[in-house]
This record gives structure tokens, sequence and C-alpha cells, in this order.
């Protein structure tokens, strides 16, 4: 790969502050291309692991031809942040070191944590603090073609940023409703590891999903769900999925109607923190709701490290005006990288 990365993290900086304004979209609401998680096999990964990383990604449009990118080969970056990553792109890509992207198609992604991740990692240290290392990837979809600039200037400290641009068929960059950037992280302490969190599955290997005082199976969990085909809904068959429109399209004076995944009460222990406090201190874990249609309520507590397990981390649904199908995600988090997720459709009549 001989052609340098554009103005991509600029348009990452920029991302946080665009999107404060009243009048945008709330952010679990899909409205546009998007990236609803990625889930890493290994959260904490050991030097020396293979790490599989699988996108989840929505476009309200249905676009199919979407182009995705991961990036890997950034090592334990200045200060943990992602823009220190840029020197090492400028340097390696001089170097002709720098590791080849994803094929444009691809919604997962292998990178292998160097051997001396830690060991290599030049401090400070404060007192006391776990020696770790620090492994970053980004990603990008973009809803034309991804293009990669030879010619964007490059400052000596890489400020400049990774150079891509997401063009359409004109070559024209295409705007954040079309092009989506971000980064994952993979954390290495030596001899500590953390699993996902996870659903509590049926026999049949669905999740099942709490919809007013009704169950119902989910369409699809973890990586199954990304590229699920559609859910047809028979409301004569199984009337427990339908639900009735609301006129206020979504707002809160629409009737709210609970919604939740069966959550595996699997709580680990957060050994980082455990050894750094000196007491013995759980992860921390949330879930958060992503609606095509309606509203959702967008985050909430699942388990406390100081209160423990919440029960009721249930979504508030409001539906929308206009009758057809309607997708509701899930996807759990730890504090400490996990990541899981699951799908249900409900009818809107």
């Amino acid at each position: 790969m001989k052609r340098a990365f554009s103005w991509l993290f600029t348009t990452l900086a920029l991302g946080a502050s665009v999107g404060c304004g009243a009048n945008f979209d709330p952010g679990n609401e899909i409205k546009s291309l998007r990236v609803l998680a990625v889930k890493k096999d290994k959260p904490y990964a050991q030097p020396g692991d293979t790490v599989e990383l699988q996108m989840l990604w929505d476009d309200a449009k249905g676009r199919t031809d979407v182009q995705r990118m991961f990036l890997g080969g950034c090592i334990n970056p200045a200060g943990d942040l992602y823009y220190s990553c840029f020197p090492q792109y400028v340097q390696k890509l001089l170097d002709g070191t720098l590791p080849p992207p994803s094929k444009p198609d691809a919604d997962s992604f292998s990178v292998t944590v160097p051997k001396n991740i830690i060991s290599g990692r030049q401090g400070p240290f404060q007192p006391g603090q776990p020696h770790y290392g620090l492994y970053v990837v980004f990603f990008a979809l973009c809803a034309g073609r991804i293009d990669f600039v030879t010619d964007a200037p490059v400052k000596p400290d890489g400020s400049s940023g990774l150079p891509i641009r997401c063009l359409d068929a004109a070559d024209k960059p295409l705007s954040s409703d079309d092009f989506v950037v971000g980064y994952s992280s993979i954390y290495s302490f030596e001899g500590v590891s953390n699993e996902n969190p996870s659903f509590t599955l049926d026999a049949d290997g669905s999740v099942a999903f709490q919809v007013g005082d009704a169950s119902v199976p989910s369409d699809c969990v973890g990586e199954a769900c990304q590229g699920a085909a559609a859910v047809s809904v028979d409301c004569d068959a199984t009337p427990e999925r339908c639900i009735k429109a609301c006129a206020d399209d979504g707002d809160s004076k629409c009737p709210a109607i609970d919604v939740a995944p069966a959550i595996a009460q699997k709580v680990e222990k957060d050994q980082v923190s455990s050894d750094l406090f000196q007491s013995n201190v759980t992860e921390q874990m949330w879930i958060n709701y992503y609606v095509d249609h309606g509203a959702i309520n967008e985050v909430r507590l699942v388990n406390d490290s100081r209160s423990g397990w919440n029960p009721l981390y249930r979504g508030q649904l409001r539906a929308p005006k206009d009758p057809g199908p309607l997708q509701i995600w899930a996807v759990v988090h730890d504090n400490r990288g996990g990541v899981d997720f699951t799908r249900v459709t409900l009818q809107v009549q």
C-alpha cells in the first residue's frame, strides 16, 4: 500500500463538537449511516494474542454497497490518545511498514498484539499503577468510495491526521451522514483477561426480549446480527410482537412500552482496579438501546461496582406514527472493553 491515508481524524475531532446542537437527532435514533458497536473476542488481550473485531453497523437508507475499513498498527500511543497514532502512521508510511487495511467489504478484522506491547511501553507509570499496553484499531464506514490521499500535507508531528476520504461518484467528499469514523482500544495487562458480557439464550439460541408484558425471541445475537435479514411479523400469528402506532411519533406523550433483553447475570471482578484500590471491585455494565423508528431511552445501568446488579435496565419505547416494521438493537457493555449485541423486530400497527 503505497498511498498515504486524509483528514479522517480531523473529522473524528470535529464529530464530537458538531453533535451538540439542539436540532440534531438523538444518538439512539438511527437516521443515517451508523456504527453501533465494535466487539472484540478478547477485550483484554495478552501479548502475542490474535484479536478478532466485529463491527455492528446499520444504514437507515438501506444501502448495501457501503464500504468498510479497519486499520491497525497503532501501538502504545502517547498519553493513550488516538491522535497520538498519527505520528506512528506517518513514520510507518515513510518506512513502508504501515499494515494494510481490511478489504472494503469486511465487517470483521484480525490484529495480532505485539509480544512486547507491555515490556516495550515507555512510561511514566504512577506508583502502584499496573503496567499495561494499548493497541488502537481505527475503522470507517463510507456510503461511497474510500480514498487514500497521496498529497495531504503532513506536519513533522503528524498532526495532519490519517488521510482518508469518503467520495461520491463525482469524487466529491460526502458528509457525516454518509461517512463514519472511529476507533477501538485493546488493552493488555499481564495475566489479566476479560470476557464479553452476554445474553441468556434459550434452547433455540435466541434472546428473550421483554416487550410490555410479553416475551418475544430476538432476531439474532452477536456476530449474526450484522447484515441479518429483515424479519417479517404476522400480527395474527404473533400479536405479542405488535404495538400500536402513536400520532405523537415517539414523543414522551406516547405510552411507554418496556423493552429489555435477558442479560446473563455474569459479573466479573475488575482485577486491575481491585489491585489498585486494594478492594474487591467488580466491573461496571450498561446497555444502550437504538431504534430505527419512534424513540427509546438511550442508556441504562446494568451493574454498578458498588450497588451491584440493576434488574431495571429496561428501555422505554415510544411508538412511531407510521405503521410498519420497527427494529430495536440492544448493545450491552462493560467498562473493560467488553461488548455484545442483539436485535428484535416489532410491527407497528
